[in-house]
């Protein structure tokens, strides 16, 4: 086990020091984040753009460390190495135990997981839950035992609660029992108790979007923007640079080129494998970026077993320098981006709006603060916006009474969660303080007694950019009938 103690040191010592930027960065939340964390005061089965287990994370840690930033993000740095070590056991149990830690050592330092363990995303569990079903599917195409099934049902079922695209691993695994002639495992008792499993943990969130009209559903077609009609190369680009991003600037070229030429891969044991759970993935986003629009990131479970494939190639071929050259770029790459702000500065870089990666993060820690100041004035005023970053980053950052701040939606429309748990209606004769960054609705005077601006949150970040937002009081709610 010499291996696996040489990357339990690494992995360790790695995440101490992730640990510690993580800590000592100063970044505020990130409005998916902020909203991450307010999912988690609510629990529920299903929220309006993502299954529960984000928020379930959000929960399990701030429970024990509190609601700091830190604390939000705690889930990052419990999950890869977790994610990390799977692997290992994976690629050992598929290969050898040298290989198995050239696996763990190129998928711990991507520059996708570096970065996101510095903040909390869907991502993060979905690595996990993916890689543990994985390593289930190969132990029940060797053991066939029961424990076996019954672990990669209740990892798919807690993949599909963290996000949809876990149901990708359904179509890898029926390709690989039909061309690997293993088909007869598709009507064991055995696979469908598990599939029962699945559908079983997976069950409750599929009643609350019943009972909510499937938002969750709507929203994720909405965002991948399938209906606009046409081949959209210039997303298509853009996604495949990403990858890059994502799994290295030596790593996914490499590993482009290994499947265009497959027949350098076919001499590896379980390459078909690997195949089927990495390239239907990567097929099937891809399309997507070049139907409608698709993030970098939504491919990621497709470097699971990329990781694992490409760790093999370059063992047994001792492309030792590669994997060198492919470690050092991806740790210079993440160093980078965790010391950026201080690099810039070493290098006397004045940053503004164009250069700084982190200036979408930047400011509200200190809006909440001026929030405050004014919102002490009227303590009976509740927080009202109607932009999901404002509401987001105010509950955090102000933490109002129970939580209590209300969407802005007299149309009745359904763009974002707060809009599905907050209510107007009922609230007449209320007092708001309504925070705006666009200019006052035509329409929104009608609805109350008084209106008067009251303050302005402003922030100078840089030279070249700031952010600033309204305030303003609105008095007795006259309801949703004018």
């Amino acid at each position: 086990m010499r291996y696996f103690l040489y990357l339990l040191f690494i992995v360790l010592g790695l995440t101490a020091y992730r640990a510690w930027v993580v800590l000592t960065n100063g970044l505020p939340l990130y409005v998916d984040e902020a909203q991450y964390w307010y999912w988690a005061q609510h629990l529920a089965w299903g929220y309006y753009s993502k299954p529960p287990m984000i928020a379930a994370v959000i929960a399990a840690t701030t429970s024990v460390c509190g609601d700091s930033e830190s604390c939000v993000r705690a889930g990052s740095l419990i999950f890869y190495p977790l994610s990390t070590f799977i692997l290992f056991f994976l690629t050992r149990r598929l290969f050898d135990e040298k290989t198995a830690f050239i696996a763990g050592l190129i998928f711990i330092t991507l520059p996708a997981v570096g970065l996101s363990s510095l903040i909390i995303s869907t991502d993060v569990a979905l690595f996990f839950f993916w890689t543990l079903a994985l390593f289930a599917f190969v132990r029940v195409l060797e053991t066939d035992a029961w424990l076996d099934w019954v672990l990669l049902g209740v990892a798919l079922g807690l993949g599909l609660l963290t996000k949809y695209t876990m149901g990708i691993f359904f179509l890898s695994a029926a390709l690989y029992l039909m061309v690997s002639g293993r088909w007869h495992f598709l009507i064991k008792a055995r696979a469908w108790a598990a599939v029962f499993i699945a559908a079983l943990i997976f069950a409750p969130n599929l009643g609350w979007n019943w009972q909510n009209n499937f938002p969750t559903f709507q929203h994720t077609a909405e965002i991948s923007h399938l209906e606009q009609v046409g081949l959209h190369w210039s997303s298509f680009t853009e996604f495949l640079l990403g990858q890059v991003g994502v799994f290295g600037f030596v790593f996914f070229p490499l590993l482009l080129f290994l499947l265009i030429n497959f027949r350098r891969l076919h001499q590896l044991p379980n390459a078909g494998l690997l195949l089927c759970f990495s390239l239907p993935f990567l097929l099937i986003i891809s399309l997507q970026a070049l139907l409608g629009t698709a993030n970098a990131n939504w491919a990621a479970p497709t470097y699971v077993a990329a990781t694992s494939l490409l760790a093999a190639w370059l063992v047994t071929w001792q492309h030792t320098r590669l994997l060198i050259v492919g470690l050092i770029i991806n740790l210079s790459l993440v160093l980078g981006l965790y010391h950026y702000q201080s690099l810039a500065q070493w290098m006397g870089l004045d940053l503004n709006a164009k250069n700084d990666i982190y200036k979408r993060v930047r400011g509200w820690d200190a809006l909440g603060q001026q929030y405050l100041a004014i919102q002490a004035q009227y303590p009976n005023a509740l927080p009202l916006a109607e932009e999901r970053g404002i509401l987001s980053e105010l509950t955090y950052y102000t933490r109002p009474i129970g939580l209590n701040i209300v969407s802005w939606n007299p149309e009745r429309k359904l763009r974002h969660h707060y809009d599905l748990v907050t209510r107007l209606e009922g609230r007449e004769g209320q007092d708001f303080l309504l925070v705006t960054s666009a200019q006052l609705p035509a329409h929104m005077p009608s609805y109350f007694q008084s209106l008067e601006k009251i303050g302005e949150l402003k922030l100078h970040i840089y030279k070249d950019y700031e952010l600033s937002y309204a305030v303003y009081r609105l008095q007795g709610f006259k309801g949703l009938t004018q």
